[in-house]
């Protein structure tokens, strides 16, 4: 079965990224995390990511990127749902707050 994440934010004005200070300052996350989930948060809507594509975008190497991505799922940053296509694909809902 194929894993895609798909990307949902918020519009603001094209290429361009609206991160609130307090998430950027979070002690909540490591930096790694919070710097996977600011990447994220910059992709366009529609963007679909695939880990071991996303881990060729750093040098952190896919076992970072993939410890990254757990905590943001952890700490309910990223959403994690099964999808509704004919694929049946797992899809990622990335926020700038954390869920509760």
């Amino acid at each position: 079965m194929k894993k895609e994440i798909y990307i949902e934010k918020g519009k603001f004005k094209e290429n361009s990224t609206v991160i609130d200070n307090e998430l950027l300052q979070t002690h909540k996350l490591t930096w790694t995390a919070s710097g996977l989930l600011h990447y994220l948060l910059s992709l366009p809507p529609d963007w679909r990511v695939r880990l071991r594509e996303l881990s060729t975008h750093t040098p952190c190497g896919r076992k970072m990127t993939q410890t990254a991505f757990d905590e943001l799922i952890a700490a309910r940053y990223v959403i994690k749902e099964q999808g509704e296509d004919k694929c049946n694909d797992t899809i990622y809902k990335v926020f700038r707050t954390q869920q509760t």
